[in-house]
């Protein structure tokens, strides 16, 4: 099961595993430090390489911030590697094979799809390189499954993800059946699977009646969501929401929906919270984006790679918080989760 982040767990972590001393060890400990620095020099030492999907996505240049931040926040020299498209599968391995090469003390790995993530978390494994994932492609029980040894595993419950945009859509929706087109990421994907399904099951729920007219792969693409919203209106002129698996096809919806002039009929949802879509937010162009705040998972993510290159925490599922970003709530700027918007 998947944790919450708590910002005092690292205390706990480090305090739960350390052994009863007595107070004469204690003593010889602490000066022991004092005089050698005792982890000091081994952490400057040691190398910490972050793989993830195509910068071209904003959510990804915002985790890359928050690992870049907390490197220099924790002090470790690491280095971040990244695709030029998602969809390019050797790409990906190509990375993983770089960053073996490399022997750093861990690997934290995001990729598009699972398979690529498995194959390279086997890879490196096996050159007894210390292996972890950032946004939640695959828990630790499931990595577990396949032979491999998680660290940890930190980012969004997905499928939750999709019950928050689905229950603001009850609340929002003034109609008992809406009609909704749904923009899912690429095929295959395990976020968009989850978010996906998520809002289909609490959708069932709050809204019984709601008529889903087309649930299609926009390939997490703003353009295709564009040509695809634009078909849908086409035949579907009294649409009523969208819902966008990320933030750029839920950008591309709104484009055509402004277009055809039906701004103020339909809601649309997105996320991520990515710059873009807060703007179009507060310009009252978008409804709402359920926001990760990738920019914590990516500070988190450097954070907890610390803690097990010293081996502390292995094994460890986390999910970071949600935040569904409104006209409201970001004119009030009053949630404490704010601050990891960026």
């Amino acid at each position: 099961m998947y944790a919450d982040f708590n910002p005092k767990q690292n205390e706990l972590c480090v305090l739960k595993r350390m052994p009863k001393l007595s107070l004469l060890s204690l003593v010889l400990f602490v000066a022991l430090v004092a005089l050698f620095g005792i982890c000091t020099s081994s952490d400057a030492a040691e190398k910490y390489i972050f793989i993830l999907p195509s910068l071209g996505n904003p959510y990804w240049q915002t985790v890359k911030q928050g690992i870049e931040d907390g490197g220099k926040e924790f002090g470790i020299k690491l280095t971040v590697l990244s695709a030029n498209s998602d969809q390019a599968k050797e790409e990906h391995l190509n990375l993983c094979q770089s960053a073996i090469s490399q022997s750093p003390s861990i690997i934290v790995l995001c990729t598009t799809t699972t398979a690529v993530a498995l194959q390279c978390l086997r890879e490196a494994q096996k050159q007894n390189i210390k292996v972890a994932v950032l946004d939640a492609i695959i828990s630790v029980e499931e990595a577990r499954k396949s032979g491999i040894n998680l660290e940890f595993s930190v980012g969004t419950n997905n499928v939750l993800v999709g019950e928050k945009a689905a229950q603001f859509v009850a609340d929002r929706s003034s109609l008992v059946a809406p009609k909704i087109l749904i923009l899912e990421g690429m095929v295959g994907n395990i976020n968009s699977t989850s978010r996906v399904s998520g809002f289909r099951q609490e959708l069932a729920k709050e809204l019984p009646k709601a008529n889903i007219v087309n649930s299609v792969s926009a390939e997490w693409d703003r353009l295709r969501a564009l040509n695809i919203t634009a078909d849908t209106l086409t035949r579907t002129p009294d649409l009523n929401v969208v819902f966008a698996a990320n933030d750029m096809m839920a950008l591309g919806a709104v484009e055509a929906i402004r277009a055809a002039g039906k701004t103020n009929q339909i809601l649309v949802v997105g996320v991520d919270g990515v710059p873009d879509a807060r703007k179009a937010i507060l310009a009252g162009r978008m409804t709402a984006s359920v926001a990760q705040l990738p920019y914590l998972i990516g500070k988190r993510s450097v954070e907890l790679a610390k803690q097990s290159v010293l081996g502390r925490c292995s094994g460890k599922n986390e999910n970071t918080p949600l935040l569904t970003l409104t006209k409201s709530v970001l004119e009030s700027n009053s949630d404490p989760l704010l601050k990891y918007v960026r």
